[in-house]
């Protein structure tokens, strides 16, 4: 019933690394594994599908041996390289697309999103907790109310004739967004739902967030 996308693309510039940062080892596996692992380990996932950078993709490739997981080639941007982890879907209704530098996603999260994407798509999100203001250089223009502000993550989840549809529409207009939801969204004018997550399950940007999660995972 469903597959998922996994987006291994990115570095590890900002924490000072040198290499792809989802090939950072964290208690013996790399992020990418750790990110990957619950929807292995699912039966109702019969297809992950990995997306890594044409320089990582050896390296990566090497780190799964699993029949169900396909290790693809990604494009230049993210939205690329969706678009090529969709066009690989052989199978399934639903399809998650999550950030492989996300690595302590829950199962109870992965589960209540299988559940709502049968009626809605859906989308992770937390609540800002610090005041939101907008600037322009070093001055405040306004705050923002922080009750109508939100984090997105990942996974994102769709019917997948949807999203496909979606992503074909915005490649044939050559339009680009940051996320698969506000592609959908722009594309198709629909709505998306969102479910709230919890903290741990961050994206691994700095040198903090890494360490970070070698205290949570």
């Amino acid at each position: 019933m469903f597959s998922v996308i996994i987006l291994g693309g990115g570095s590890g510039e900002r924490m000072g690394l040198g290499y792809n940062k989802v090939l950072y080892k964290i208690k013996g596996q790399t992020v990418i594994e750790h990110a990957s692992k619950h929807f292995i380990e699912d039966p109702e996932f019969s297809e992950v599908i990995i997306v890594a950078n044409r320089e990582d993709y050896d390296r990566i490739k090497v780190l799964f041996n699993q029949e169900k997981v396909k290790v693809i080639k990604g494009g230049q941007t993210r939205q690329e390289s969706v678009y090529q982890g969709l066009t690989k879907i052989i199978k399934n209704t639903y399809v998650f697309i999550h950030d492989g530098a996300r690595p302590n996603l829950s199962k109870d999260k992965i589960n209540i999103l299988k559940e709502e994407v049968q009626h809605y798509p859906v989308i992770l999100y937390t609540k800002a907790k610090d005041s939101i203001v907008r600037y322009e250089k070093d001055k405040i223009i306004n705050y923002l109310n922080r009750d109508q502000i939100a984090y997105i993550k990942t996974p994102q989840v769709f019917k997948l004739k949807e999203i496909v549809k979606a992503y074909e529409l915005a490649k044939a207009h050559h339009r680009e967004y940051s996320d698969d939801a506000s592609l959908y969204m722009g594309e198709l004018n629909l709505s998306v739902k969102l479910i709230e997550d919890d903290d741990a399950n961050i994206k691994l940007t700095t040198k903090f967030d890494l360490n970070i999660m070698e205290d949570i995972l």
